[in-house]
């Protein structure tokens, strides 16, 4: 029976609801060929109330791993983490095959940051193997990372693997010193994922527990390494030094890549403040995400002392206002603004959160802005809800500050899970020769799995709202 519907053959409406969408995700994810970023997108878009229907379809899958491997995703995806109890009665049954349990923990480690930890965490997502299987172990450390508490009784890790220590580094839980200290002397081809799981890791547990940055010479010496294969490991020890204010804004900037890593960090505000440029660097691919940090970090009277620069610069110059709106409403402003920018709709956004009024410009190409402005025109908007949606905004449009680091994690997971597969590794890593390509025994590259994980991962790569409790802006 499906959710809504009643006994003795009468269906309400929810239950013809239901029918409805349960018929549109079988035409979507349970074809032959399906389409499965518009199917969990649908998912995403209806959000809890259909999760129920989601892990019910799942249930009727009790011989198709292939399709419950569709389906869980779509489940999780309508759920978020409000649905994590489902997610976790599921894990306790002995049914979930290898292939299901790592995607639903690779979906943890890919989700926002939870508040507490579940019962009896460990058992439930490594099953009753008293030895899962390697792919299987990386991914539970990597959702570990987002429990608080996932420390106590995690199995220690013994075996010399770059990416079952990436993983454990990740997430802050116990190695072997040994191993630690051989791989921060090692440099064989994979090292570069222990070096990285090391540095993201103690990145974010700086906001979580004010932990003392330990990484401090092991991050400098990555940081100066500049081989194109340690690309991203640089780009960890970047976020790690800038959020320990240890940037130095006498030494040459570094580059546009890591200077928008970095510019997520109001902690290094001095070096910033020296580094960030009014206009675009050369070859910057997105020079929004800089030009964002160039309007919260800049003092205030130069941001709007150069707004003749940026304000022509058609591809910074919305993100640009949105931000310096949302930090006028965060800061408070002295006096209303009485510089005008009628061919730039979002400034309505600037002068109101400065206390004028808003100039009849014409509305932002964004609908959720052009909404939001009609609303405070017609005087039914409260400042904090705006300040709100402004950041949302920044967040969709992915030139939020906290997108960096929240990018950087997720190519973890990704070459930790996924680029070994033959699927994952000629979308992700063409360059590196298949049998160099790192990958963790468990699954065959040419497994089931990765044709739903890889999509998957693909999909979640879009930055959606709400923002991510610990990347929003402070």
């Amino acid at each position: 029976m499906l959710p809504g519907q009643q006994q003795g053959g009468g269906v309400g409406w929810i239950g013809e609801r239901n029918e409805r969408y349960q018929k549109r995700f079988s035409e979507l994810l349970l074809v032959s060929k399906p389409d499965l970023q518009v199917g969990w997108q649908l998912a995403h878009d209806l959000g809890q109330p259909v999760a129920p229907l989601l892990w019910a379809m799942v249930r009727d899958e009790k011989s198709n791993v292939d399709r419950r491997l569709v389906l869980l995703a779509a489940a999780v995806v309508a759920g978020g983490p409000g649905e994590d109890e489902r997610l976790f009665r599921y894990l306790d049954q002995q049914k979930p095959m290898l292939e299901e349990r790592c995607l639903l923990c690779m979906m943890l480690a890919l989700g926002p940051r939870r508040a507490r930890l579940p019962e009896d965490f460990w058992r439930r997502c490594l099953g009753p193997s008293r030895t899962p299987e390697q792919l299987l172990a990386i991914a539970a450390r990597l959702a570990a990372a987002r429990f608080p508490g996932s420390e106590a009784a995690a199995p220690v890790t013994m075996e010399d693997d770059p990416g079952l220590m990436a993983a454990a580094a990740f997430a802050g839980l116990p190695i072997s010193a040994p191993l630690v200290e051989r791989r921060w002397r090692q440099h064989d081809r994979h090292v570069e994922l222990f070096w990285r799981g090391a540095l993201l890791g103690e990145n974010w547990r700086l906001d979580v527990d004010g932990t003392k940055v330990t990484l401090v010479d092991e991050s400098a010496a990555v940081l100066a390494r500049l081989e194109d294969p340690f690309a991203e490991a640089r780009a960890a020890a970047m976020l790690l030094r800038a959020h320990a204010g240890l940037l130095d804004g006498a030494a040459r900037r570094p580059d546009w890549r890591l200077l928008q890593l970095a510019s997520g960090y109001a902690q290094s505000r001095a070096a910033l403040q020296r580094w960030l440029p009014v206009r675009p660097l050369p070859r910057d691919e997105r020079p929004d995400r800089i030009a964002v940090a160039f309007a919260l970090l800049q003092p205030l009277d130069r941001v709007l002392a150069t707004r003749a620069e940026w304000g022509v610069v058609e591809a910074i110059r919305a993100p640009m206002a949105v931000a310096l709106a949302w930090r006028l409403l965060r800061e408070g402003s002295a006096e209303p603004i009485e510089l005008h920018a009628p061919d730039l709709p979002e400034w309505a956004f600037v002068l109101w959160a400065s206390g004028g009024r808003s100039e009849a410009a014409r509305e932002p190409a964004d609908p959720a802005l052009a909404a939001l402005l009609r609303a405070i025109r017609a005087g039914r908007a409260e400042r904090d809800a705006v300040r709100d949606a402004l950041e949302e905004a920044l967040w969709r449009w992915g030139c939020h500050p906290g997108v960096g680091v929240w990018e950087q994690e997720r190519l973890l997971v990704r070459d930790l899970m996924l680029s070994g597969s033959n699927l994952g590794g000629g979308m992700y890593v063409p360059h590196i020769r298949a049998d160099r390509r790192y990958f963790p025994t468990g699954l065959d590259r040419n497994d089931k799995f990765f044709d739903v994980a890889v999509p998957l991962y693909e999909f979640l790569l879009a930055p959606r709202p709400p923002v991510p409790r610990q990347h929003r802006l402070p």
